[in-house]
């Protein structure tokens, strides 16, 4: 069963004011963040493939946002937004910044070190109006004014090509109401893009825990991050509220 807010945390939610912590969050590690761990410099970060940064930045924000839904780890996406942005803009590389404010400001500012980052900078741009609205409301530990709006907004601006991705994005906007089995499928899969491709970012330690406090990771499971899986691979395959992962999760999310 999930904990709720006390009623202390929700009059404090209601009237725009920072939630308090009735105890030491077990997921506080973010309050001591000094710079970016998945772009250590500029140039990594300028260097760094454009449709890579924009499905990190996706991903990411997802994953902030299923973190502010949960009582514990609440505090901790809270205060990784209020980092995230304390700039109120995106507009210049700053070492000292979040994962996500570097991802951001790549995207905002476009990649020309390569034909290929050029092209791809051309098709996407950053929706700050949106992006601003949903950091203030975090940031202040507001309710995040309508999430369905928001990331549809955010999947087309970052010119999202992976079905998997667009499953997850379709299916955390409505977070609150899903189920036990849809809520493993979704974290599950941002999982995979984790160790897949994102082993370094900064959400992903206190995902991986807050996944492991709540029973959300589903075991033995092929990643769909990784291509190639040939028919004839043996695969696991786990039922869960009726549905269906595996090697089959990348292609049931794309379908949902």
């Amino acid at each position: 069963m999930e904990q709720k807010y006390t009623a202390k945390q929700w009059s404090e939610i209601e009237g725009g004011h920072t939630m308090s912590e009735d105890k030491q969050p077990r997921f506080g590690f973010i309050s001591n963040l000094t710079e970016s761990k998945m772009y250590r410099t500029r140039q990594q970060a300028q260097s760094a493939d454009m449709r890579s940064v924009l499905d990190f930045a996706f991903i990411n924000t997802i994953a902030l946002y299923i973190m502010y839904n949960d009582y514990n780890t609440a505090p901790s996406a809270q205060s990784y937004a209020q980092q995230t942005f304390k700039y109120r803009n995106f507009d210049i590389f700053r070492q000292s910044a979040t994962d996500l404010y570097v991802a951001y400001n790549q995207i905002k500012t476009g990649n020309t070190t390569s034909n290929k980052g050029a092209i791809q900078s051309g098709k996407t741009k950053l929706p700050e109006a949106k992006l601003k609205q949903f950091y203030t409301a975090m940031s202040a530990g507001n309710e995040i004014p309508n999430p369905r709006s928001f990331f549809m907004e955010l999947e087309r601006s970052f010119d999202i090509q992976d079905s998997s991705y667009r499953g997850v994005r379709r299916m955390a906007q409505d977070w609150k109401d899903l189920s036990s089995g849809q809520r493993k499928l979704i974290v599950t899969r941002i999982l995979q893009f984790y160790r897949t491709k994102a082993i370094r970012s900064e959400l992903y330690p206190i995902f991986k825990k807050y996944a492991k406090s709540n029973g959300l990771e589903l075991k033995g499971v092929d990643n769909a991050e990784k291509k190639g899986l040939g028919i004839g691979t043996k695969t696991a395959i786990a039922t869960v509220g009726g549905y269906v992962a595996g090697r089959q999760l990348a292609k049931w999310l794309a379908n949902h």
